[in-house]
């Protein structure tokens, strides 16, 4: 997979990905995982671990982690969250060394990836959880939906659209799903006996995550230029528009996301 993440962008995002996360699907994960006697658990286009951070402390008892990302700068900034948790960071990439490490998990998790990722690959992850008979958590996969604040600004469309399109661009898996992807993933599993479920998380920015909004407002501004270079100096005013509101009393952009949880057959 050729997309690379900025760790300060993986850093500023952290803290709303985690609040904003379905925290409804934990109780049948963890029902599951207590029955199966889980420990093994594969993190998929990790980063700097925030996924790690955030679930190893939903989950009792012991857990061993595999974690793979093809950037080895990110890898070494992961640290196990307590003695409990043991961790093995691998570099690699998605389509060979993340397929092949799922037939060693009992949990296989992702955050942010799945609308990143073409329909070839995750039918290949699919399968490759049933025939090890591994359950699935992919967290604030992007549905393609942005709700702004007040009164809509006339490029809003545009951008969401262009953006949106972007989104589907290769990303060094094929032709990614982009707002797709929790539904096809949804099916795929579905129609190999999994039971998936799929919750709302999305992000919701107010004042106080006005940096991040900030920086989310600058990526697609790039995105949308990109696909629409004959917009590019109104795309740069929208983006003025939009980014000097940010910090401003009331301000309120919801991004949408879902979670999925797929659990394998029972028997």
């Amino acid at each position: 997979m050729s997309e690379r993440f900025d760790a300060a962008w993986l850093d500023l995002r952290e803290a709303v990905d985690h609040r904003s996360r379905a925290d409804e699907l934990l109780d049948p994960l963890r029902e599951w995982w207590t029955a199966v006697q889980g420990a093994t658990i594969l993190d998929l286009g990790c980063g700097t671990g925030s996924n790690l951070r955030y679930l190893a402390p939903e989950l009792p008892g012991r857990q061993a982690w595999t974690l793979v990302d093809h950037d080895e700068a990110l890898l070494q900034r992961i640290e196990a969250p307590s003695a409990d948790v043991a961790v093995r960071a691998v570099r690699g990439d998605l389509a060979g060394t993340g397929l092949e490490a799922v037939g060693q998990a009992r949990l296989v998790t992702a955050s942010a990836l799945l609308d990143l990722v073409s329909r070839d690959w995750l039918s290949a992850l699919v399968g490759a959880c049933a025939d090890a008979g591994s359950a699935a958590l992919f967290a604030l996969t992007y549905d393609g939906s942005v709700v702004w604040p007040g009164g809509r600004d006339p490029l809003d469309d545009v951008v969401l659209a262009a953006v949106n399109d972007h989104q589907r661009r290769d990303k060094g898996l094929g032709s990614a799903l982009g707002p797709d992807a929790a539904h096809v993933a949804e099916g795929l599993f579905r129609s190999r006996g999994y039971r998936p479920r799929i919750a709302q998380s999305p992000w919701r920015l107010g004042p106080g995550d006005a940096a991040l909004t900030r920086a989310l407002i600058a990526g697609w501004e790039r995105a949308a230029v990109e696909q629409r270079p004959g917009l590019a100096p109104e795309l740069r005013e929208w983006a003025a528009r939009r980014a000097a509101a940010a910090a401003s009393p009331g301000f309120a952009l919801l991004v949408g996301h879902v979670d999925l949880l797929a659990l394998p057959p029972t028997g």
